[in-house]
């Protein structure tokens, strides 16, 4: 999953939104604790979320839909195109509308930042406004745009945009299943 349904599954498990996002940057094993507790803890959740979904059959069936060259990121598309159905679906998940929670999760991610995290947390400034445009093509767009220059290498990210719209709809129908498998997860292991 990318950003918004780890911040959604951090907001309904009660843990860290920090650690949620630290997931996807702190490398290497924590057999030492680095951050508090929490954050330490929301980091193993990110991991766990990550493997959970990359397993499931409903993201499995969507990377195969992704010809080559995008077929090397389709793991990664597909959990954008996941954060673009959960954003436009958002009233099935939550009560609270979709700007107010992510104002509201942007806030929490800068009260829980580290001091020590790899940057400072003036950078998560604007992961509102961010996440609430996930519901529309610019903000996905944004997105892909966004990973697609932390790679390393060249890539095709920024082209993925309309084969990943072509798919809207099997993301729409799968989003709740995914979710609820990972919610379940998580509260299984609480």
């Amino acid at each position: 999953m990318n950003l918004l349904a780890h911040l959604w599954l951090a907001d309904r498990t009660a843990t860290s939104a920090a650690g949620q996002i630290l997931g996807d940057m702190v490398k290497g094993r924590l057999d030492a604790p680095r951050f508090d507790p929490a954050t330490d803890y929301g980091i193993r959740l990110h991991r766990q979320i990550d493997s959970r979904c990359d397993a499931h059959a409903a993201h499995t069936l969507l990377r195969d839909r992704f010809s080559p060259p995008l077929r090397r990121y389709a793991g990664i598309i597909v959990d954008i195109g996941f954060d673009h159905a959960l954003a436009r679906c958002w009233p099935d998940f939550h009560d609270m509308p979709l700007p107010v929670f992510a104002q509201q999760i942007e806030q929490q991610v800068l009260d829980e930042w580290p001091s020590d995290a790899p940057f400072a947390a003036q950078r998560m400034r604007g992961l509102g406004h961010t996440l609430a445009r996930y519901e529309t093509p610019a903000g996905i767009q944004r997105a892909l745009t966004s990973v697609s220059r932390r790679l390393r290498r060249a890539n095709p990210l920024q082209d993925a945009l309309p084969p990943l719209l072509a798919e809207r709809d099997l993301f729409e129908r799968n989003v709740a299943e995914l979710l609820s498998a990972l919610e379940g997860h998580l509260q299984s292991i609480r």
